[in-house]
């Protein structure tokens, strides 16, 4: 199939815009309230201008700062229970148990999980960067797009390795399949003349672009032509293809104004761009954040800062109400140390008073409902009883533990469905592109099994831990009534042979830590080859007695 028109391209995507386009409110007001920055980018139509935003919003909307010292704590919740940069947050395997338990497959998933950790988290491959501003979008819009590619080499990166970038929600557009699926985005994005050489180099100038420079004028830098760069799924899609239809992913970048192609179309293994939501509504393309959820909170609350702001004002600096009898005659000085003449009548009654500015408790009180019920949708709430009750016992913290991870598991389960686990297979598939795979050993190729994934991060943890104390628990019962009963059968219920190694993936332990079946077999050989040569030992003496007492009573007889 040849490629669509690009005229066809730009249609559907100002048919994207469109679909986007009644939600850009909501993400502006909510813009507002957590992450300020982003409130003008969201009314202008070119390269967006941040610098602005945040002090607009605060001036014009948000009174209350509430969300935005939420939204951080939202980002960094995500961040610690689903991509912990201080550990390795998922491993490896492959379906078949008993194929997974081999040694060399086991090594191969680790070294190949070691690989990704060391290209994931080299400095410039800005992945906690890219993550950390996909946990704001997250928290503030309900879909955090980024894009996973490869970095080349130029005078400034001399090795290729992986690139991470955050694109801001603005520049978005998103079509999904008849399943939910994402399979279409638009990412716009726009050009100056120097940018545009930079960025393809070797490729034909539009018109629109080249006119700009006739006549041998430099064009400005603040002279911007709008892009796009569109990837989706192919449907004539073919693996077994010697040209472009091998690749199921394509791509390619529309100068909007000329409606034309610039460059050849790409070819992707797998998406480049990832789009993961929170909450989402059936037919709906784009998530719901807790920023929009609690959008009513976060203008209730503001709304009530600002009332306060003013009846603070009232209260340093009252209305006065006085007696007008021609003395004053409307003029009272309220300068230190001043005198007011007619002030007080003959009587040494107050002609000048204050007008009361209400109940500051009333006004404190329901702006406390309102930001708890905002902390509330940011799980601020939720993390705060760790650090508030300290004298809690260990049992209590594991049923709050237990209890925070069945809170959060809808938004960590789309994060691995829509993030972690297409992200880890496209970092696998750029490896490959790479050559820094490491060797695949033949047993794993001749069953063509598929990767599954491991996680290992504080939340997957969680997942596991009630399987995982269960099964201590019981143990730890049959034990004592092993030891009450003096029968030790009752251990023979559990089958450590199983059970161990995969508490042991579970929680995350190398491979090389392990011991290998041979190895385990021979130190059980080793151990009843020990005990049967001890029980012999601790036969032969009372042999050895009683063959001589026979000797000595034969000799007797004799």
């Amino acid at each position: 199939m040849a490629r669509p028109l690009a005229t066809e391209q730009t249609t559907r995507y100002r048919e994207a815009q469109a679909i986007r386009n009644p939600r850009e409110n909501d993400y502006r007001m909510a813009a507002a309230y957590c992450l300020p920055r982003h409130y003008n980018a969201w009314s202008l139509d070119g390269p967006a201008n941040y610098g602005q935003s945040a002090v607009a919003a605060t001036r014009r909307i948000a009174y209350d700062s509430t969300g935005v010292r939420a939204l951080p704590k939202y980002a960094a919740i995500l961040e610690r229970m689903a991509t912990p940069h201080n550990m390795k947050w998922h491993g490896l395997t492959v379906g078949d148990r008993k194929l997974a338990q081999r040694p060399r497959v086991r090594l191969f998933f680790d070294e190949l999980r070691d690989e990704l950790f060391r290209m994931r988290y080299e400095a410039r491959s800005q992945f906690k960067q890219a993550m950390s501003e996909v946990n704001l979008s997250l928290g503030t819009y309900g879909t955090g797009p980024v894009y996973y590619g490869q970095r080349g080499v130029s005078p400034l990166n001399r090795t290729p390795g992986f690139l991470y970038k955050a694109c801001p929600l603005r520049d978005i557009f998103i079509l999904v399949n008849d399943e939910g699926e994402v399979d279409t985005v638009f990412r716009r994005f726009w050009l100056n003349y120097r940018q545009f050489q930079q960025k393809f180099p070797n490729v034909k100038m539009p018109k629109t672009m080249a006119a700009k420079s006739a006549n041998g004028v430099s064009p400005k830098e603040n002279d911007y032509v709008e892009f796009f760069h569109v990837v989706h799924t192919r449907t004539d899609y073919d693996p077994q293809a010697l040209d472009s239809r091998r690749h199921p992913i394509v791509g390619s970048y529309v100068c909007v104004p000329d409606q034309e192609y610039v460059g050849e179309e790409e070819g992707f293994r797998s998406m480049p761009y990832l789009t993961p939501r929170t909450f989402t509504e059936a037919g709906d393309p784009y998530g719901f954040a807790p920023a929009m959820q609690a959008l009513p909170a976060l203008g209730t609350a503001s709304a009530m800062k600002k009332t306060a702001i003013k009846q603070g004002q009232k209260a340093v600096d009252p209305v006065i109400l006085a007696h007008d009898d021609g003395v004053l005659n409307g003029v009272v000085d309220l300068r230190p140390g001043h005198v007011n003449m007619g002030g007080v009548d003959k009587q040494g009654r107050k002609l000048i008073q204050t007008l009361e500015s209400g109940n500051f408790n009333v006004s404190e009180k329901l702006l406390e409902q309102e930001r708890e019920d905002i902390n509330d949708s940011f799980f601020v709430t939720l993390f705060q009883i760790l650090t508030e009750t300290p004298e809690m016992t260990a049992t209590e913290v594991m049923e709050r533990v237990a209890e925070r991870s069945s809170l959060l598991s809808p938004t960590m389960g789309r994060l691995q469905s829509e993030l972690l686990g297409p992200g880890i297979m496209r970092e696998i598939d750029m490896l490959d592109e790479m050559g820094r795979m490491p060797k695949i050993p033949p047993e794993l190729i001749e069953a063509g099994a598929q990767y599954d994934i491991v996680y290992t991060s504080p939340m997957a943890k969680g997942m596991y831990a009630e399987e995982v104390s269960g099964f201590m628990r019981a143990v730890e019962m049959a034990m004592n009534v092993a030891e009450r009963t003096q029968d030790p059968s009752q251990l023979d219920h559990f089958n450590f042979d199983v059970a161990i190694p995969e508490m042991s993936d579970y929680m995350a332990v190398p491979a090389r830590w392990m011991n290998e079946p041979k190895v385990k077999q021979a130190m059980r050989d080793g151990r009843a080859k020990a005990a049967q040569e001890a029980e012999l030992m601790k036969n032969a003496a009372p042999l050895a007695g009683a063959f001589k007492t026979a000797a000595s009573m034969q000799e007797g007889a004799q």
